[in-house]
């Protein structure tokens, strides 16, 4: 009986302990490949030696990048419906998240009132992630539209 115990307690912990062989091992299985490079939106944006943007892409959509502000400049670039255009920060509160704040409002060519508010994330090497965030745009006839965002703030050494 006691011999059947340890042969009964030794088979358990070879199940427990047992490992796939790594020829099992599918990484794309795992973490499936998918291409996040913005490929719709506003467009590349480039930051000079020094510089410290903001960039927003679509949660919806990881390929459509919406939003770009460069620290301290008082002015944006975002896609408004399918068009780029710029915008004139108007307010700015909120923590510090970088060179930013993590409230910002905006204006847009249309008189649009627009709400921009991150959630700052991991830091990254040259910058740090927004873990969440949104935008909303209200027209000057009052409709709104929310938008959930992604991105990173990041500068340029």
């Amino acid at each position: 009986m006691r011999l059947m115990s340890l042969i009964a307690a030794g088979g358990l912990i070879a199940a427990c302990s047992s490992t796939p062989a790594p020829d099992d091992y599918d990484p794309a299985a795992v973490l499936p490949a998918r291409d996040v490079v913005p490929k719709s939106g506003i467009g590349p944006q480039m930051l000079e030696a020094d510089e410290c943007a903001l960039f927003l892409w679509s949660q919806t959509d990881a390929s459509k990048f919406i939003f770009f502000e460069k620290a301290q400049s008082g002015t944006a670039k975002m896609q408004i419906g399918e068009m780029a255009v710029n915008v004139t920060q108007t307010g700015n509160r909120g923590e510090i998240f970088g060179q930013f704040l993590t409230e910002q409002t905006f204006v847009g060519p249309e008189r649009e009132q627009i709400a921009v508010i991150v959630v700052p994330g991991d830091e990254l090497q040259g910058g740090q992630r927004v873990e969440s965030g949104r935008i909303t745009i209200t027209t000057a006839e009052g409709w709104k539209t929310v938008m959930p965002v992604l991105g990173v703030q990041a500068c340029q050494s």
